[in-house]
């Protein structure tokens, strides 16, 4: 996501692991990673390497063989866009500063702190409690509208 002025929120990776999840939770079942890749545009290898770390972070299963694909390991509705930001980003992705300086540590001189701390918490909260199924049911829904 990229804020006005080019403040990037988050990577293309970020929004690769969004979009997929967010495809899976829409199917029944083991998904074939290459399947979801061709239905919403992703590099199916760089889509492969996403899965690890999800499969690690308990968000995922994944099952090889004919009839193997990845699957939930937990309800998407208690998957939050917050879980795949911290999976792909790393856990301090939350308190890095805007300026790329080092982690913000507080530090009121910095010359966004009063800006940015607040609405990096409103971002923060908004992500724990927008979850894939949440993403999922809305983007079905605009489908259908269409």
């Amino acid at each position: 996501m990229v804020l006005s002025g080019g403040i990037v929120l988050y990577s293309l990776t970020t929004k690769y692991a969004v979009i997929a999840l967010v495809e899976l939770a829409s199917r029944e079942g083991p998904v074939p990673v290459k399947e979801i890749a061709q239905a919403r545009d992703i590099p199916p290898y760089f889509l492969a390497k996403l899965i690890p770390p999800l499969v690690r972070a308990g968000i995922l299963t994944s099952t090889r063989g004919k009839n193997g694909g990845v699957e939930f390991a937990r309800d998407p509705s208690d998957v939050s866009l917050a879980d795949l930001v911290r999976v792909i980003e790393g856990d301090d992705y939350f308190r890095e500063c805007v300026f790329e300086l080092d982690r913000c540590d507080g530090d009121p001189s910095c010359p966004l702190h009063d800006v940015w701390d607040p609405l990096r918490d409103q971002i923060t909260q908004f992500l724990e409690e927008t979850k894939i199924k949440y993403v999922a049911d809305k983007l079905a829904a605009a489908k259908e509208e269409c």
